[in-house]
């Protein structure tokens, strides 16, 4: 199949959205194509007139297959990137004509047949060229943070029965998340918390979907991210948070938190200012990503999945690109980095330039572009 025009969806119009459009779109360009795009998925009328304007060969959509997009016209591949479920199930993202996953360990849970593969997002070399690194701050996290329980969410009953509320349980919920497996599924995490429940109160969890999403999502994040800070906060008190402001909405984090990064221009500034940034998440992120190529330097919390085609630790060379740690020895290689800066700067030298060697979005747009072309 021959590809000389790709038209570029992404989910909504966000700052987010605004700055990653164009950079996609570049690397396509950059790729040998024409590049079009939008925010947000259009609607059948609208698709059929993009098309009929732009002529594409291949449509990239970020987290809509073509199940929920057939009125893509006929003899144009459809290419879903999925980044996000969305609540859905990974089962649901089928019928495109390749499939691209962001999470290294989704590719091995992907049930359907046809094109799949994993793909990280890019770097743009634009947007993120190398900074002179000026460090205000010893680290940084940037990521978003779930507010505080408010009363109501605290009171909540789980059982249908006033046999136990979600305040009540919440101290396990906690304690079940640091202590099941880390790969573990969300069926997984419903179950233990299921049975926590039963041995506090006689009676099962009620199914509830914002009860699954504030136990499977919401405190997830909460104690993934609060145990994150709370080891580095134990090394230097020049820490850096960016993101909502619901960072500041919690008493032991206010005193740290320096606003949202809604632009490339801001993120980078703010990874120039900060000898090391914290990563803690699923897959390599869009951040790390940029930090890497603007020059920072990525203190990533290892995960089982680093080894995993796609995974960290199979894209980059640990202590050479970036350097892993566990929270138990987070002070330790944050130490060592802070006190051997020489160390630092090459980390981020050979970062910057392994970005530009394979991991712009120029070799992920040449990535779909050759498979599309082989299928």
């Amino acid at each position: 199949m021959s590809i000389r025009r790709v038209s570029v969806f992404l989910p909504r119009d966000t700052e987010f959205y605004r700055g990653l459009l164009p950079q996609i779109l570049r690397g396509f360009t950059a790729a040998g194509v024409e590049a079009t795009g939008a925010l947000g998925h259009p609607g059948a009328a609208a698709m059929r007139e993009h098309c009929a304007l732009h002529r594409p060969d291949l449509v990239f959509e970020m987290n809509r297959p073509r199940r929920d997009a057939e009125f893509v016209p006929a003899g144009i591949a459809h290419v879903c990137w999925v980044v996000d479920f969305n609540g859905r199930p990974l089962t649901y993202f089928e019928g495109s004509e390749a499939t691209y996953l962001f999470g290294e360990s989704w590719v091995r849970h992907y049930p359907h047949a046809g094109f799949h593969a994993w793909m990280g997002p890019g770097a743009c070399e634009h947007d993120y060229a190398v900074t002179p690194h000026v460090p205000t701050f010893d680290t940084s996290f940037a990521g978003h943070m779930p507010n505080p329980w408010s009363e109501a969410e605290l009171a909540r009953d789980l059982t249908g029965r006033g046999a136990c509320s979600f305040g009540e349980l919440l101290p396990e919920i906690e304690q079940l998340l640091r202590t099941l497996p880390v790969d573990r599924s969300p069926d997984d995490l419903l179950g233990a918390v299921d049975q926590a429940c039963r041995a506090r109160s006689g009676h099962p969890l009620l199914p509830d979907d914002v009860l699954r999403y504030d136990i499977c999502g919401r405190t997830v994040r909460h104690v993934n991210r609060t145990d994150l800070v709370d080891a580095a906060l134990a090394q230097t008190q020049r820490l850096a948070l960016y993101g909502p402001v619901n960072w500041s909405r919690w008493p032991h984090y206010a005193a740290h938190y320096r606003g949202w990064l809604g632009e490339p221009a801001a993120m980078r500034r703010a990874y120039g200012e900060s000898a090391t940034n914290l990563h803690e998440g699923t897959g390599i992120h869009f951040r790390s990503m940029d930090v890497m190529c603007s020059g920072g330097v990525v203190l990533w919390r290892t995960t089982p999945h680093d080894h995993l085609h796609g995974g960290i630790a199979e894209q980059f060379e640990a202590g050479v690109h970036y350097v892993p740690f566990e929270l138990g020895n987070l002070g330790e290689r944050l130490g060592e980095l802070l006190d051997d800066p020489a160390r630092a700067a090459r980390i981020r030298v050979a970062a910057a330039a392994a970005i530009r060697a394979g991991h712009t979005w120029r070799h992920r747009a040449q990535t779909i572009l050759r498979d599309v072309a082989a299928l």
